[in-house]
């Protein structure tokens, strides 16, 4: 979740990557850290019904943000040079887990600048807007910039956001098994930021 986001992946709704058809959190993605980028993660409940579970890990490359995904080579090798060029410094992500088979994400990834993180956190939106037919668009009111998509199907439906703050680029996601409409999947992503925004501010990190 190397890079991780909730993504859609063929007919079926996984979890993936912050993008799909994305990345998937592996043991690339490095060690637990105790990152000051940690205190920004979603907190347990943040989005309703998920807690937080294990440690953060972290990556600190580009390349390896991308590693373990569905993204041709050429796509990947595009997204690798893009935050390479965005000055992308590290990243902290953590998993989240809701009742039955329901998951989450949460991922703080610092730039060289504020113009840096806006880029990162376009990319990935950019690569979750296009994985996937039939995703739906949504925003999350009261925090600027922060923009989202959501797919829903018989197998449920996945949503994943991103925004920025200061220097850093925020990821977040869900899978709900049970989700029947855009809305409703959507909503838990839309409150977790919500009330993360509130705690990260202006500045990042």
């Amino acid at each position: 979740m190397a890079g991780r986001y909730l993504a859609v992946a063929g007919a079926a709704l996984v979890l993936g990557v912050l993008v799909a058809p994305v990345v998937r959190l592996g043991a690339s993605a490095g060690a637990a850290s105790a990152s000051s980028l940690s205190q920004y993660l979603l907190r347990s409940n943040e989005m309703p019904g998920y807690m937080v579970g294990g440690r953060p890990t972290t990556t600190t490359t580009a390349a390896g943000m991308m590693e373990g995904g569905s993204l041709t080579k050429k796509q990947a090798t595009s997204a690798i040079t893009t935050l390479q060029q965005a000055g992308f410094v590290k990243a902290v992500q953590e998993s989240t887990k809701g009742s039955n088979s329901n998951e989450g994400l949460s991922i703080v990834m610092q730039f060289a600048s504020p113009a840096g993180a806006q880029a990162g956190a376009a990319l990935f939106l950019h690569i979750a807007k296009t994985a996937q037919a039939g995703s739906k668009s949504f925003t999350v009111p009261g925090v600027p910039g922060a923009k989202g998509v959501t797919v829903t199907g018989s197998a449920g439906g996945s949503a994943n956001a991103y925004w920025s703050a200061g220097d850093c680029a925020f990821g977040s996601g869900i899978y709900d098994a049970t989700a029947v409409s855009a809305k409703a999947v959507a909503l838990p992503v839309q409150t977790g930021i919500k009330s993360q925004a509130r705690r990260v501010g202006a500045t990042c990190p």
